[in-house]
């Protein structure tokens, strides 16, 4: 709101235009929008607010007025199923490698889908899933993408199908990364690139400094800038993004990744649509992490240009900007049908 949708840093993430597009749908229905940061503990909703929108735990500690309708804006998997999937990837891996690592995201538990009116999830109907217990009308709206990009053209892709990407912020081990390493390291002949900070997460880059740094299949690209050259490049190059996720509330990076022309190769806890495109990991193991990515490099070099296309023509028609602002401008003209009559 402040900055601007388009600058740089807002680039980073979906929900930069997100939030906006939500608070655009509700001013041209006649609203007036008040703003404020999720973790604001001093702010104080209007007594005329006819609409609440959050994104966690704020619906149960606002007074907000008789009739006003509650809705939790999910970006995530139900908190107590995140917070479970994580630790149970930890044990994994102490499991694996003698070693306990931090947990990085780990959720404030709260009662923001028991508060709630409605619930909005933007992953698939495994984020859906989540919330269903509280037995409140779950409306998905797919997540957006920051860029889209034209089809790369003259890929060469009986070399790129033996490529494959590895693209995500904070929660290595939530988010797969420590899966990716141990499959790629027994993998030779496969390649894989890895965009992101594990060296901020100082336990899991001690333990994982070799597959890192020494491994010759691995290379640690470090932190990427979603719209630069560098991205495309590594997107003309490679066939496939590997996300072997342990909860998800549509995994972003992966829609960005499938934007690029890649084809997703990921766990149903990624929340992300394969369709007949995508490659599904069976199970949170090396194994099925390395039968997936085998899979992918055994098909001929057409049979991958095809279902990379898929992909790409997939997240044009489901998960750009525009289609964001549609499906919500249809969401809050539901919900807030007689409001303001």
């Amino acid at each position: 709101f402040v900055e601007g949708v388009d600058s740089s840093k807002m680039r980073g993430h979906t929900n930069a235009y997100e939030v906006t597009a939500m608070a655009q749908a509700f001013l041209d229905l006649g609203f007036r929008v008040e703003v404020c940061d999720y973790d604001d503990e001093s702010y104080r909703p209007p007594e005329d607010c006819k609409v609440a929108v959050d994104l966690h735990g704020n619906l149960e500690r606002w007074e907000l007025p008789q009739g006003c309708k509650k809705i939790l804006h999910a970006t995530g998997a139900h908190w107590l199923f995140m917070n479970h999937a994580e630790l149970s990837r930890l044990i994994a891996v102490r499991n694996r490698h003698r070693i306990a690592l931090r947990p990085q995201r780990q959720v404030k538990p709260s009662r923001g889908v028991e508060v709630a009116d409605e619930v909005v999830v933007l992953g698939n109907e495994f984020t859906r899933e989540t919330f269903l217990f509280a037995g409140k009308p779950v409306t998905r709206i797919p997540i957006s993408s920051a860029y889209e990009f034209a089809w790369p053209e003259g890929r060469d892709f009986e070399k790129a199908k033996k490529k494959f990407l590895w693209l995500g912020s904070y929660g290595m081990v939530h988010k797969g990364l420590d899966l990716a390493l141990d499959a790629f390291a027994g993998m030779p002949e496969l390649e894989l690139t890895v965009c992101g900070r594990p060296e901020k997460e100082a336990d899991f880059y001690r333990l994982y400094e070799k597959h890192l740094k020494h491994t010759p299949n691995i290379k640690l690209h470090g932190w990427l800038d979603m719209g630069s050259a560098d991205f495309l490049e590594i997107a003309r190059t490679h066939a496939a993004v590997i996300y072997p996720s342990s909860a998800e509330g549509g995994a972003g990076s992966v829609i960005h990744c499938m934007h690029a022309g890649m084809l997703p190769v990921c766990t149903t806890e990624a929340s992300i649509d394969l369709g007949d495109f995508g490659v599904h990991v069976e199970s949170a193991t090396i194994e099925s992490v390395q039968k997936a990515c085998r899979a992918v490099a055994g098909m001929s070099s057409g049979e991958v240009e095809r279902l990379a296309r898929s992909a790409w023509a997939h997240v044009r028609r489901k998960h750009t900007r525009d289609k964001f602002q549609e499906n919500y401008r249809e969401f809050a003209a539901r919900i807030t049908m007689g409001i303001l009559n």
